[in-house]
């Protein structure tokens, strides 16, 4: 059995050692990485990508072409058909070594802490349920996100109302996890996440948000439902 690990939310936030997970690919996302959108990159094992056949051809990913046929060139030439994205792929590398001038470990202890101090504060907010566990029950590190659902408050009008009011970015809906959704018994839900960049007192900024704007659409619903 192959095993391919989408690493997007792992790599950007922990230190990740292929040879350690003994996989045969990973992939991970440039966007996540505080990279540039549209690329990412593929890890493979040597002899697996050169066993596998190109999914693309064009210029510079052939070796000798005849009438009959193409062998590729060598990798990663062989996957890289056409113009690469060169301006992406250098901003790729440019994120790639900001983060590991930073240190892996750092930012996974320091988004540790700011789990906690997440956690914590959305804890406050009346009628919230947050979903998972809680740092303390989870094992090593836990990410510095927190999916949650306020009675009484949609999560699509939580997240327009503290972005018009406050500017915060606040994500609803399924979170690429619908299945999970449905096993909870919830249609969608609200996303609030950090990064290593972010502060304590930010999160504060952004629960107060939240707390206020659930209180407002609550008051709104329940004016709603006496009419």
């Amino acid at each position: 059995v192959k095993v391919l690990v989408d690493a997007c939310q792992s790599v950007p936030h922990k230190p990740v050692d292929v040879r350690e997970l003994g996989v045969d690919w990973l992939v991970a996302s440039g966007h996540k990485m505080c990279g540039p959108s549209g690329i990412g990159f593929l890890w493979g094992r040597a002899s697996l990508l050169r066993s596998m056949p190109p999914f693309l051809g064009g210029g510079e990913m052939i070796d000798t072409v005849t009438t009959s046929g193409f062998t590729c060139a060598e990798l990663p030439h062989k996957f890289e058909a056409g113009t690469p994205a060169f301006a992406e792929a250098a901003a790729l590398g440019a994120a790639c070594d900001y983060l590991s001038a930073l240190g892996m470990d750092r930012i996974e202890e320091w988004e540790g802490q700011l789990a906690r101090h997440l956690w914590q504060r959305l804890s406050e907010v009346p009628g919230i349920q947050i979903y998972g566990p809680t740092p303390e029950q989870h094992q090593g590190p836990r990410a510095p996100l927190c999916s949650f659902n306020i009675e009484g408050v949609h999560p699509n009008d939580l997240a327009t109302l503290v972005d018009q009011e406050s500017g915060v970015a606040l994500r609803a809906g399924h979170h690429c996890a619908q299945p999970l959704h449905e096993a909870l018994g919830v249609p969608s839900s609200a996303r609030l996440s950090a990064h290593f960049y972010n502060t304590f007192e930010e999160i504060d900024l952004a629960v107060a948000a939240v707390k206020s704007a659930a209180a407002f659409l609550r008051t709104f619903s329940s004016t709603s439902a006496s009419n």
